[in-house]
């Protein structure tokens, strides 16, 4: 994987000041893939306000929303996706059976929450799949059409996060590896 030379020299104090900002704020050891990002601070500082914008004022409810980032994690095998909302998961309620089910791709529908509407929107999204009118009818129903909306934007973001990822080898530093590996 191609590295930039010297990352740490292109850091200004301004984006070592953000970095530990976002470090905190996520309860993360490390950035991922947003520290190679910062070598372009403008498109660095609008990524991270997507993904804090999604993960801290989604319209969805906390535990839909880490489930369906889990979703894309399994669909793509992104490690680092997984284990960076794992913890964040958890604290939304994401208990044992649904993490083992998402794992598993067992059936989530006892689970409540149209979660295999999300997931089915989820392999629709990561596929680059149109999403059926009557997925997208049942979502409306479950979340209005802004949570519809959000579902497949959250999708859709979380997989440029987990290409991102894996384009920049990002690893997240003693986790447990996820449930594929």
């Amino acid at each position: 994987m191609g590295r930039i030379p010297d990352l740490d020299a292109q850091l200004t104090p301004e984006l070592r000041r953000k970095a530990r900002e976002m470090m905190q704020q996520r309860g993360l050891p490390t950035l991922g893939f947003y520290a190679e990002l910062m070598a372009y601070p403008q498109l660095f500082d609008r990524l991270q306000a997507l993904g804090t914008f999604l993960r801290f004022d989604s319209i969805l409810p906390p535990r839909v929303r880490e489930a369906a980032v889990l979703m894309a994690a399994v669909e793509q095998r992104s490690a680092f996706e997984w284990q960076t909302h794992a913890k964040s998961a958890l604290a939304a309620g994401v208990g044992p059976d649904l993490f083992a089910a998402i794992a598993s791709g067992a059936s989530l529908q006892s689970m409540g929450d149209a979660l295999e509407d999300v997931r089915a929107t989820v392999r629709c999204v990561v596929g680059q799949q149109s999403v059926p009118q009557g997925l997208f009818d049942r979502l409306t129903h479950a979340f209005g059409i802004a949570g519809a909306v959000e579902v497949v934007a959250l999708a859709a973001i979380y997989r440029m996060f987990a290409s991102l990822g894996a384009a920049f080898d990002s690893a997240m530093p003693d986790a447990d590896p996820p449930p594929w590996m």
